[in-house]
């Protein structure tokens, strides 16, 4: 078969048709892999603007060595610091870990986090009504934001959108507890951020949709853990997945494929999901009881997958043979429909060794 571009791989395996190899969709995290798959040593970390835009060119370079698909481009925070945000929030950022998490909130009970969620409402309010006032800017800046993105990596698939319902955003702000406490006091009160956050995005979908730039978004809602869902069916049958289906039409009526990111064990609810109208599940968490094996023997060609290879224990731990053993059987169980990744990100986690082994399975052994 004929050499693909990565845009007609990542388009052909969406739609469950043959392809020249196995496409790899990532979060690529790794300053191991940005040094290797780029070519480039990383400048020490700053946050001065000439050291972002280095930085910025040698994650652009990496990625596009490395991935068919992403859905996210940057090497993530700069220096380990605490920032506070509008709201009051304390965050720590972490250049090692990737990523930021709450310290501090500003409040400490249920009253106080009720508070904060209707300010939060009527900003999200205040913003869609501005969307709604002015798409034609709106659609402008995100469009060239998003090219300046994309011009960093070359011909890799970005997804074009990361849309939610909100359940993610608010579980994080108020934490499980407040929140859990929050929904069984003042149900209408979640009900009505989730509805007003959910409503947002999909202003936004038909303000920027434009397929020619992307074939494809993700819409997301963690709802599960290791073998078993963070909430009741039945709270997740009233008030997330409808709101994920008013996600998921939105941007099918602009004719783009939803890949559904979700961690844990979600066999409880796929075909929910499914109903929601999702085109493909990201990551396939293995340790938490996932299989795509049994997916593909249950829903066949419904829905792409992408992920599988475990990025906990396997790509962290693991040696490099075995990694390739797990690429082979996992592309093999796929067939037709599969893009190979890690259960989530390759982040400082993972082993350089094993993230090239899972490239030289795709490169140069036929799949």
């Amino acid at each position: 078969m004929d050499k693909m571009t990565k845009r007609e791989r990542v388009e052909r395996t969406m739609n469950f048709q043959d392809t020249d190899r196995v496409p790899i969709y990532d979060l690529l995290r790794c300053d191991a892999a940005f040094e290797y798959f780029s070519g480039e040593k990383l400048p020490p970390l700053s946050k001065d603007p000439d050291t972002e835009e280095k930085l910025l060119k040698i994650v652009g370079k990496a990625v596009n060595t490395l991935l068919d698909m992403t859905r996210s481009v940057g090497f993530g925070p700069l220096v380990e610091e605490d920032f506070e945000d509008e709201y009051g929030f304390i965050h720590h950022s972490s250049p090692v870990e990737k990523t930021s998490w709450i310290k501090k909130k500003p409040f400490s009970d249920e009253k106080g986090a009720a508070e904060f969620l209707k300010k939060w409402i009527q900003k999200i309010n205040d913003f869609t009504q501005q969307i709604n006032s002015h798409p034609s800017e709106y659609r402008k800046s995100y469009h060239e934001n998003f090219l300046k993105t994309q011009s960093l990596i070359g011909d890799t698939v970005k997804l074009f959108a990361q849309h939610g319902t909100g359940l993610d955003d608010v579980r994080v702000r108020l934490g499980f507890e407040l929140f859990t406490f929050v929904y069984a006091d003042q149900p209408g009160l979640v009900s009505e951020f989730l509805e007003e956050y959910t409503k947002m995005n999909v202003i936004i979908c038909h303000a920027i949709a434009d397929k020619r730039l992307s074939p494809c978004v993700l819409t997301y809602g963690d709802i599960a853990c290791k073998n078993r869902l963070l909430h009741s069916p039945a709270f997740l049958r009233k008030e997330f997945f409808p709101r994920l289906k008013k996600l998921n039409d939105a941007w099918h009526e602009h004719g783009f494929k939803c890949l559904f990111h979700s961690d844990g064990y979600l066999m409880d609810v796929m075909d929910d999901l499914i109903d929601a109208g999702i085109d493909g599940l990201n990551p396939i968490e293995t340790v938490a009881g996932m299989s795509i094996k049994e997916m593909k023997q249950k829903y066949g060609n419904r829905i792409f997958l992408a992920g599988g290879i475990d990025m906990s224990q396997l790509l962290a731990f693991g040696d490099t043979e075995r990694v390739k053993e797990v690429c082979r059987n996992a592309i093999k169980e796929a067939g037709p429909g599969y893009f190979i990744g890690s259960t989530t990100e390759l982040d400082n986690s993972t082993k350089l060794e094993n993230i090239i082994a899972l490239y030289q399975v795709v490169h140069n052994e036929g799949f």
